[in-house]
Order: C-alpha cells, then sequence, then structure tokens
C-alpha cells in the first residue's frame, strides 16, 4: 500500500487554485433514486457536498487526513497525525450573498480553548460559490485564520448571532470587502482581546467560564505550545 503524502492546508489551496484550477471548473449535483435522476439547484446542500468533494479529491491526490467519527466535531479535517496541529476547516458561501456561515457556537468555542486553545491557529478553507441553472462554480477560494475573517460588529465586540439576546453563533464579517465597516482582527490577540470583552458584556449567561477566561486560555496555550501569546 502506497504511503499517504503529508501536506499542509497552504500546499492544499495552493494546488486547488493553480494546478487544479479550482475557478475555472464547473460542476453539478445530481440524484439518481429508482433510475430516475434530478440535477439539484438549491444551496442548502453544497456545504456538506463540497466537503465531501475535497475529502475525495484529497484521496486521489493520496495525501493524508483523517475526519472525525462524529463529523459535527472539530476539525472538519486533520491533516497530522497527532491531535495538536493541522486543524482544517471547511467553510462555504454563496459568492452572491454576504458571508453567513456559522465559525463556530460561541460558547462551545469559547470553553474549547480553554482545553485545546492550539485550536485558535486551524486553518479555514472558505468556497465562495456560485449555482445557476443547476450549474456548480467556485467564484472564488480563500486560506485564512480564524482572526482575519472575524471582526467587529456595531453591537459587540466580535460579530456573531444572537438569540434572546444572548451570544449565540461566532459569525464571519465580510473580510475581503476593501471599504467595509468592520474590519477583521490584526491577530489572534486581539480576536481574544474581542471575546474576552464579549464575555464581561455578557457575564450573566457566561460566567460559569467566564472568569479569567483570557488569562487560562494564555496559560494553557503556552503550555500546550511552548508559545507565549
Amino acid at each position: 500500500m502506497t504511503e499517504k503524502k503529508k501536506v499542509t492546508a497552504n500546499e492544499i489551496y495552493d494546488l486547488l487554485l493553480n494546478e487544479f484550477k479550482i475557478k475555472e471548473q464547473l460542476g453539478s449535483v445530481e440524484i439518481i433514486l429508482g433510475g430516475i435522476s434530478a440535477r439539484y439547484n438549491g444551496k442548502d446542500a453544497i456545504g456538506d457536498l463540497l466537503q465531501e468533494w475535497l475529502g475525495e479529491w484529497l484521496k486521489q491526490k493520496n495525501f493524508y487526513f483523517r475526519t472525525r467519527a462524529n463529523t459535527q466535531e472539530f476539525p472538519d479535517f486533520l491533516l497530522a497525525e497527532d491531535d495538536k496541529s493541522g486543524f482544517l476547516e471547511i467553510k462555504t458561501f454563496n459568492a452572491n450573498a454576504t458571508p453567513a456561515f456559522d465559525i463556530a457556537n460561541f460558547d462551545s468555542y469559547n470553553k474549547s480553548l480553554l482545553v485545546k486553545p492550539e485550536r485558535l491557529d486551524a486553518d479555514y478553507l472558505i468556497f465562495g460559490y456560485k449555482m445557476i441553472d443547476s450549474v456548480l462554480s467556485v467564484d472564488n477560494l480563500w486560506l485564512m485564520k480564524v482572526w482575519e475573517i472575524a471582526g467587529t460588529s456595531g453591537a459587540n465586540p466580535v460579530n456573531m448571532q444572537t438569540k434572546n439576546s444572548q451570544p449565540y453563533n461566532l459569525r464571519p464579517i465580510k473580510w475581503y470587502a476593501k471599504n467595509a465597516r468592520n474590519k477583521p482582527f490584526a491577530d489572534k490577540i486581539s480576536f481574544l482581546n474581542a471575546i474576552s470583552e464579549t464575555l464581561e458584556k455578557y457575564s450573566h449567561s457566561t460566567s460559569s467560564y467566564s472568569e479569567n477566561w483570557l488569562e487560562n486560555v494564555k496559560k494553557k496555550y503556552l503550555e500546550n505550545t511552548k508559545i507565549k501569546l
């Protein structure tokens, strides 16, 4: 059996963009049941399907990767043999609209950083796709860090979806817009500071884990990576 080749997120991004030329490719989604086929023209399923497609592409390239048994668990792909690095998340959005995918559940993400703060270093491979008359295309492709797609919002230190006036999901800003009012964070510590400020603002609903949250994340990051934030 041929040994799988190790690959980084940057190499995947470069190969998709420059060798595979993904922005020039056209595709479609078809369902066949009982000999009857139908082409899909919706958008709800595209995120899951592009993730499945990427897994197949990685297999054909003979690249090493793993996925979690629980597909809802972070990350979508593990590119390293350990559980400390090589985290790759896949995000998709309709290129004709503003990005509205969930980066992560607010509380779950913040709690996870107390245990595995190296999650901060995950790569996000983001597909901006178009579906027109059942023809699928990738209009743009980005490889980003979480602080490069997150940013401030008018109402909160970090952009997020709220439910019942409480934090619910971390959401991206329009990071690629040149004249956007809300800008992405400059670095991971700026991102962490914004989350910390948000925890303080909503302390009545985050008090179970928010006390000394920022310092605890920094301490655990140093312990796990030997790098000081």
